[in-house]
């Protein structure tokens, strides 16, 4: 919200001042100085990190705009929650979280628990991926910090050229006075450019890739400590070191992460493992053919039938499947069958229509 309330109150604020001073906007233009400040800038840029860079400037724009990803007292509350599985039902249990992790950083983290993975190996990877992260952050902040620089240089290029070509004017003290002002126009929107349009954005990408590295080191260690077998208390306490004070006492007052989960994800928790796998496997598989709109409701029912019959826990699969039923991108898909003639995974259903709650 910063970038978008901000730029616009600096605008404002420019604008007010001239209406105060009788001034309109199109005393302050001139293509000339605009095309200097602009050109210049930009193919100098183009020059030290590449014309992609330039095509990259709307989706720098985009990240400062959005919100922090994953703030890090939710962080706290998901290592405690994902501590608390891992103990109870072991690393395997960890599945259950995949689906609903923030991002695919933390998902790979956990398949690679789940997979039994060596904790150095583990570290070494997550690490690396951290390191990649921060150098490509690293890069699109230093071409902004570049940007912003060239801005006022070109600004003042432009102006020492208007300088030069009123000097030869010196005749016609009119004609040299409005060149002067011109020349000075190239000086106020180079700096203009760098400090409305530029540092700002660079500014707010550093502070969010700051906490971006931070989060991703607090999974990281909480993902370790989960591996070795530390308890839900002690992961607790050192992800919350993290964090100061206030947001603690928030977190744990139970005013923090109260993390909405879907009925048929938590039924998932409770499944022994191979239940569990095929449950998984089925909401990976519909949503699939949903992005692919090769899906309809009647073929949903036939899989949750199938998983129905194939199940060591039929009671809880039902559950599940009831729930899923409800589940909103479900809900939405189109009635009847648009699988007829697909390959579909053979069960013990025979592909006849069942009643998901039918005992």
């Amino acid at each position: 919200m910063g970038v978008v309330l901000g730029i616009p109150l600096v605008l404002a604020a420019i604008y007010i001042t001239m209406m105060m001073n009788n001034q309109r906007l199109t005393d302050y233009y001139d293509p000339a100085s605009l095309i200097v400040v602009l050109g210049g800038s930009l193919g100098s840029a183009a020059v030290g990190s590449g014309f992609g860079m330039l095509f990259k400037l709307p989706v720098l724009y985009w990240q400062a705009i959005m919100p922090y990803p994953t703030r890090q007292e939710l962080v706290v509350v998901d290592m405690k929650r994902m501590a608390d599985k891992a103990r109870s039902g072991g690393l395997p249990a960890l599945t259950s979280e995949i689906p609903t992790a923030p991002n695919e950083f933390v998902r790979r983290g956990i398949k690679l628990l789940v997979a039994g993975t060596d904790s150095e190996i583990v570290r070494t990877i997550m690490e690396a991926e951290l390191t990649s992260a921060e150098t490509r952050h690293g890069n699109n902040v230093g071409f902004l910090d570049a940007l912003a620089g060239y801005f006022p240089t070109f600004g003042m290029l432009g102006t020492v050229l208007g300088i030069v070509q009123a000097m030869g004017n010196l005749d016609d003290m009119a004609a040299l006075g409005n060149a002067l002002a011109l020349a000075l126009l190239t000086t106020l929107y180079g700096v203009f450019f760098a400090n409305v349009f530029v540092l700002p954005v660079s500014g707010k990408l550093k502070s969010k890739n700051t906490v971006e590295a931070l989060v991703k080191g607090m999974y990281i260690d909480g993902m370790l400590a989960i591996q070795a077998g530390s308890t839900a208390d002690t992961i607790d306490k050192v992800m919350k070191s993290y964090v100061d004070e206030k947001m603690r006492a928030k977190i744990e007052g139970g005013k923090i992460g109260k993390k909405k989960t879907d009925k048929h994800i938590e039924y998932t928790t409770y499944m022994n493992p191979q239940d569990q796998e095929r449950a998984l496997a089925l909401m990976a598989e519909v949503k699939k053919h949903t992005e692919a709109k090769e899906i309809g409701i009647e073929d949903v029912k036939l899989m949750l039938a199938e998983l129905i019959n194939e199940a060591d826990d039929k009671t809880l699969t039902k559950d599940f499947a009831n729930e899923y039923m409800k589940y909103k991108p479900v809900k939405k898909l189109p009635k009847g069958s648009k699988m007829k003639g697909k390959k579909r995974k053979k069960g013990g259903a025979g592909g006849k229509k069942r009643r998901i709650a039918d005992d």
